[in-house]
């Protein structure tokens, strides 16, 4: 009898709880041992114990502060409200997130995410934060962020911070976030209601027998990706919008800069046509100071923004067969925007002399699907490489290769992989005549893909075509003051998609308009 009853005791408990969780998860028990901690560790602390992630900002909680939490059984709210300090703070429950949020003051309405009418009528939403890694709480760089269902993204800086600007229809949409080595997380867009939030990131661990089962020949897992184009990038031709700059650094000087938006047009990735480039928008700078120096033009250009692409050109590295002259090695597994992805890396065998690459790929484990490459021009024979890369220069001008690197993301859309990022940059060493040293020069071009487009796709006129034998600095093009007028310009030290979302919407904008 005694067993019944502690039987039905227990069950009472259990129903109890579960109801609690069901119904208001904030009343939800916890029974939690004496602990003296940080209000960090703590709250991650009960976040595990009752399944939820709390997003707040830091100015909000004092992550560092000390706390005592005597022994007992609390409720979720409750035990927040202990490490917190105090009640004053609202607490708001979205699946399985709990946003803490400071009281507001003489006001019923609930907090909103705050919009704002640009000069060009078209009412954005601001949203901010910092994303961190949930164990050590420190910042996490280049994250990538992006809403669910568009096109619109950012990535994360060297502080793990990022912002971006969306238009007000996609206000109650999802912000992706994703990170190598990190589990993909989906935060509501309404959580961002007027401040920044931290993003707490798990890293992502492969489990031994994971890694075991899929510990495959590097050469396959290539050779597989190449071999399932078919089912992971589209058959039909698309329109790619895309946010485009390039320009020229001689050590920390700007000589030469130009951002552009083109609308591109790709072909199947069955088909045998390169694809077509349409300028909607141009600007160029020139540093009038050096204008005398800029003595070399650069090989990229918009065609570049074709040839980079490993799928519908596949490169050496990825054609395997048995005389292919690179040896290829699997050196990891990560989480790469919640897909398992193998890491495989390539390098021309020692034999090999002339400047071919190596780097890196990142293949999906489930699909075989290529979802990024980093590649470079093998470091032992980069001084064969002069003449590949640069086809105009001065008179007595000795050029030297000191690097030579590119990068190129996919991005799933509409169940096909479209490139989302690219980006080139070329380092060299360079003087004329009469100089005594070398000075450093970099060129760089990069394209991000604003918008992506599959319904009444056609081929461009010819003459509204780019040129692609043609080097785009030289391209003829008139000024509008109303697309670029409040728009600083992009540097070089800034990266792209870290800038796109200040003009997303003005691209996408001007494709519908083209």
């Amino acid at each position: 009898m005694k067993k019944r009853l502690l039987f039905l005791h227990i069950l009472f408990i259990t129903i109890t709880l579960l109801v609690a969780q069901t119904h208001e998860p904030l009343q939800r028990l916890l029974s939690l041992p004496r602990q003296k901690s940080t209000v960090y560790e703590l709250l991650n602390t009960i976040g595990e114990l009752s399944g939820y992630s709390f997003i707040y900002d830091s100015k909000v909680a004092d992550n560092e502060r000390k706390v005592k939490l005597p022994a007992g059984t609390y409720t979720l709210r409750d035990a927040i409200y202990r490490i917190l300090g105090n009640t004053n703070y609202t607490l708001s429950v979205v699946d399985r997130y709990i946003l803490i949020d400071k009281k507001r003051v003489n006001s019923a309405s609930p907090p909103t995410v705050p919009v704002q009418l640009r000069p060009d009528s078209i009412t954005i939403i601001n949203i901010s934060g910092t994303v961190t890694d949930k164990i050590n709480n420190q910042p996490i760089s280049d994250c990538t962020l992006g809403i669910d269902g568009t096109s619109i993204g950012t990535i994360a800086n060297a502080d793990g911070r990022f912002t971006l600007k969306i238009p007000l229809k996609y206000k109650d949409a999802t912000l992706h976030i994703s990170h190598l080595g990190y589990e993909a997380r989906q935060i509501p867009v309404a959580f961002f209601a007027e401040n920044s939030r931290t993003i707490y990131m798990n890293q992502r661990i492969v489990p031994l027998q994971e890694v075991i089962v899929r510990m495959v020949n590097p050469r396959k897992i290539v050779q597989e990706a190449v071999e399932s184009r078919s089912k992971n990038y589209p058959s039909e031709p698309s329109y790619l919008t895309s946010f485009y700059r390039e320009g020229i650094e001689k050590r920390k000087d700007l000589l030469y800069l130009s951002e552009a938006v083109f609308k591109v047009f790709k072909p199947s990735y069955e088909s045998n046509s390169e694809g077509q480039i349409k300028l909607l928008k141009m600007r160029k700078i020139t540093n009038e100071v050096n204008k005398d120096t800029v003595i070399l033009k650069m090989k990229a250009g918009p065609e570049a923004s074709l040839l980079i692409d490993l799928i519908k050109n596949v490169p050496d590295f990825m054609d395997i067969n048995d005389n292919t002259p690179f040896n290829y090695t699997k050196i990891d597994m990560v989480e790469y925007d919640s897909h398992l992805a193998h890491v495989v890396t390539f390098e021309p065998k020692a034999e090999v002399t002339e400047p071919m690459y190596r780097g890196r790929l990142y293949i999906d484990a489930s699909n075989a699907a290529l979802l990024r490459a980093e590649f470079e021009i093998d470091p032992r024979h980069i001084d064969k490489a002069t003449s590949l890369f640069i086809i105009k220069r001065g008179r007595d001008v000795q050029i030297k290769p000191q690097q030579i690197y590119y990068s190129v993301a996919y991005k799933l859309w509409n169940g096909k992989y479209y490139i989302s990022h690219l980006r080139g940059d070329l380092f060299f060493k360079m003087k004329q005549k009469r100089q005594l040293f070398y000075s450093p020069t970099h060129i760089f071009f990069e394209s991000a893909t604003c918008k992506i487009d599959t319904l009444e796709v056609k081929p461009f006129p010819k003459t509204e075509r780019v040129p692609l034998s043609k080097i785009f600095a030289e391209t003829q093009y008139t000024y509008d003051n109303a697309f670029w007028g409040d728009f600083n310009t992009i540097l070089p030290q800034e990266k792209l998609n870290e800038a796109i979302e200040k003009i997303s919407a003005k691209v996408e904008a001007s494709a519908d308009g083209d």
